[in-house]
């Protein structure tokens, strides 16, 4: 699945029709990764569907465990659908909604929010602010986790550490090598560290499907934490600051690529 913005065509999704649970898209099994901070989630949040295919893996990998996606666009739906063989069940709903507006107006708490949502080469800027971190947090689990996809290749990148890092108690990032991809993850609890975590074995015990996709081994040392004093510099995200000029010069270096 791509889609055209401007000038540039853009990799949406891509699924296996051959086996619906295989990650082809390497950025999402470092999505996946992040299980590692959190390893049983029962209810998990969504926002942007693209092809269905990390649904299709979730359903598998986390039997019993409810993913609900926030797609703002009908036709992405219909086209997952239709072509990447995508199809809701009872632990797998799609809503079509700004993802936004669907976290202000629910009351359900998730144990993992994923925000995968990009318009073109830019995740929408209402999804980017300190604003919209804290109202994702609220809607989190005490041993919950953020999930964000977003682009590392850009000036924007520092910003999108420093906000996160404003809302949650620990945050870091995978590395997605090969790619202008980065996964941050930020932790609704200050305790135990992620550092700690990545090297608990307890924390493995994953199924056939998990494993298959994911190597933990790989994903521990394309990831960094990200401290206190990091990027202290660069611009902090909100409501009232439209980081325009970030999103221009994330077009121009994306071109580049």
């Amino acid at each position: 699945m791509r889609s055209l913005w401007r000038t540039t065509v853009f990799r949406e999704s891509a699924v296996d029709l051959s086996d619906l649970s295989h990650l082809m898209v390497p950025y999402t099994r470092f999505i996946a990764a992040s299980a590692v901070f959190d390893p049983a989630p029962k209810t998990a949040l969504m926002l942007g569907l693209g092809g269905g295919g990390f649904n299709q893996f979730f359903e598998k990998a986390f039997p019993g465990a409810s993913l609900h996606t926030v797609e703002i666009d009908s036709v992405v739906l219909k086209l997952a659908q239709q072509h990447m063989g995508f199809k809701m069940s009872e632990n797998d709903q799609v809503s079509i909604a700004d993802g936004r507006m669907f976290l202000r107006r629910c009351k359900t708490t998730y144990d993992w929010i994923i925000l995968d949502a990009f318009r073109g080469g830019y995740v929408p800027p209402h999804l980017k602010t300190v604003e919209f971190y804290r109202l994702a947090r609220a809607h989190l689990a005490p041993n919950g986790i953020f999930v964000a996809n977003v682009h590392n290749h850009t000036a924007l990148f520092p910003s999108d550490l420093r906000t996160i890092q404003a809302v949650f108690a620990q945050i870091g990032f995978f590395e997605v090598s090969a790619t202008p991809n980065a996964v941050i993850v930020g932790a609704n609890f200050a305790s135990p560290s992620l550092e700690q975590i990545l090297t608990n074995p307890g924390h493995r015990d994953f199924n056939e499907i998990f494993r298959r996709n994911v190597d933990l081994t790989t994903a521990a040392k394309a990831f960094h934490t990200v401290k206190d004093t990091t990027d202290a510099g660069a611009p902090l995200l909100t409501d009232d600051f439209a980081p325009t000029e970030f999103l221009e010069a994330a077009q121009r270096n994306n071109l580049r690529q």
